[in-house]
């Protein structure tokens, strides 16, 4: 038979080893999310999500930069979204390309409209979107 304190002892460890555990995978987690940060950008169940960066400088200007998982759209032509494809639907911050330009304009499926430097817009599955006045980076 097992002594009290040999159970005591068993269910102590049991408990410890399940604590170490549930850190293990707590910092797994952290470490998962502070790694994606890192690109900007993630895709979870073929959805793109953005994370927030700085897109503007000290002063207020327009900060251009290009990061890994961003996409150009080149003036004039029209990208479709989807699964399969350059972009797939999800949410996007539309950034200027020239730090010069503020302001463009974007074609979403069938309306022109004027954008801003660090918009936030969503493409659904099968949407269109064409850069019209300058060329413009999907974060």
């Amino acid at each position: 038979m097992l002594s009290k304190e040999l159970i005591v002892i068993i269910v102590e460890s049991v408990v410890l080893a399940g604590v170490i555990v549930a850190l293990v995978v707590l910092l797994a987690q952290k470490n998962k999310k502070k790694k994606a940060s890192k690109y900007s950008v993630y895709v979870k169940d073929g959805v793109r999500y953005t994370y927030k960066d700085d897109t503007h400088t000290p002063e207020g200007g327009v900060a251009v930069s290009h990061k890994e998982g961003d996409i150009v759209l080149e003036k004039g032509i029209t990208y479709v979204a989807s699964k399969d494809g350059k972009i797939i639907p999800g949410k996007y911050t539309v950034l200027a390309a020239q730090d010069t330009t503020a302001d463009f304009n974007l074609r979403l499926g069938d309306f022109v409209r004027e954008y801003k430097h660090d918009t936030d817009i969503v493409l659904k599955e099968g949407e269109t979107i064409c850069a019209v006045s300058h060329t413009v980076i999907l974060r």
